[in-house]
């Protein structure tokens, strides 16, 4: 014992970071390890994770699951760094994990390192962007009815210091389920202006699950001659693959607590070199002017919860092992399933779109005859099931992961009916 402790003041005194960085490598290898088990079994199970055995987990939507190996390997960071919380926060050794996850989020959107920064969430990247983007008199935002209020509110309030303006416009949730692309395009088009310099949209929205046409949506915007375009992936990052450069657009802003399963706290975001140039950082300190040529000048340079940044960069790698398309594949039969047993139940109606490409795995049901709210009391009291009320729309919004089944749509059904 103290010829360790010798050795390691030794080596501390030396400058070297190599005793915490060999705590780190011991963290990826067993990590490493745990994930091939699990992967031998294809897509996670229930058992994967931490949930209590008879709860059925229907919002992840609103909270995601961290798996078990991940919240493992949480937990061991946090312990590295408690052990010696100055020499671990401020030794350096941190900074070259760090830049890995950096590394591992930016392949995760197929985007370069440099156009990746770790906020806190979604509404901190749209505050950055309504405060700190070169908005002024003359210039327009532009969202619909549907944004959330983490990725609105920030420019209605600052909108009347900077003298920008906001426009929103209405999404027809009466006709959501058979609303097509053609018809969500020309609402785009019928509002865009002259004056129209940055959209705002929501990939899936967080309270009917329409998945917008992305990339449509991006090319008449730029036909018409808007500048920057920011999609809110906070329900579609991690659900669905994502590549940046194919969806051509400027800021993307996503909440990792959701689909990417990581501790809640922290995320990613990303920033085209375009917008870097054209959108100021919010807080400034010393890392301001060594990080001025890329998205990190955005990241707080306060103490940060390294710890769960590490940890972000497990749970991409947890994301990233599973084949994409099984990925879809799954999802979208639980979607259909659910579809189906709507179908054939009188007492609810399906109110998201009918069709799985603007759609996903997050849909609305209404509910005949019962107040959601109360309805989901009950359903978490006497059942064990989670999901999320909307009582302004007679609805309940089902968000469904790999691990959840059937059977467990068939209980809330016959429940329901």
């Amino acid at each position: 014992m103290n010829s360790s402790r010798k050795d390691f003041l030794k080596t501390l005194a030396l400058g070297s970071s190599a005793p915490l960085l060999s705590v780190f490598s011991g963290i990826h290898s067993e990590f490493d390890l745990n994930l091939n088990e699990l992967n031998a079994m294809d897509l996670p199970s229930k058992k994967d994770y931490s949930l209590d055995e008879d709860l059925i987990y229907l919002n992840h939507g609103s909270i995601g699951t961290i798996p078990k190996i991940v919240q493992n390997a949480h937990q061991q960071y946090l312990k590295a760094c408690e052990s010696n919380p100055w020499l671990h926060m401020w030794g350096g050794e941190w900074n070259a994990p760090v830049e890995n996850t950096r590394k591992k989020a930016a392949a995760f959107i197929n985007a370069k390192e440099s156009e990746i920064s770790f906020s806190h969430n979604t509404t901190e990247v749209y505050n950055l962007m309504a405060l700190g983007m070169e908005l002024g008199t003359g210039d327009e935002v532009l969202f619909c009815n549907l944004n959330h209020s983490g990725a609105s509110i920030p420019f209605r309030v600052h909108s009347k210091k900077k003298g920008y303006s906001v426009k929103v416009f209405d999404i027809p949730v009466a006709i959501i389920s058979t609303l097509s692309t053609s018809e969500i395009l020309q609402l785009y088009d019928e509002n865009i202006s002259s004056k129209t310099k940055l959209i705002v949209l929501p990939h899936i929205d967080n309270t009917f699950g329409i998945r917008q046409p992305v990339k449509e949506i991006v090319k008449l915007a730029r036909s018409k001659g808007v500048e920057f375009i920011s999609v809110d992936t906070a329900q579609t990052m991690g659900m669905l693959p994502m590549d940046v450069k194919d969806l051509d657009v400027d800021v993307i802003g996503t909440s990792a607590h959701k689909w990417i399963q990581a501790p809640k706290g922290v995320s990613l975001a990303y920033f085209s070199e375009k917008a870097q140039n054209a959108i100021d950082p919010v807080w400034v300190t010393w890392g301001n002017q060594q990080w001025k040529d890329s998205a990190r000048k955005f990241e707080d340079y306060g103490t940060r919860n390294l710890a769960e940044v590490l940890t972000l960069g497990h749970s991409i790698d947890f994301q990233s092992s599973f084949n994409d398309s099984e990925k879809t594949k799954q999802l979208k039969s639980l979607w259909d399933y659910a579809k189906l047993k709507t179908q054939q139940n009188k007492n609810v109606e399906w109110a998201s779109p009918e069709k799985w490409e603007l759609s996903g795995s997050l849909f609305l049901l209404k509910l005949n005859n019962k107040k959601p709210s109360e309805f989901a009391k009950r359903m978490f009291d006497e059942y064990n099931i989670v999901f999320r009320p909307f009582d302004q729309y007679s609805t309940i919004r089902i968000s469904p992961n790999l691990f959840n089944t059937k059977e467990e749509l068939d209980l809330l059904f016959d429940i329901i009916g």
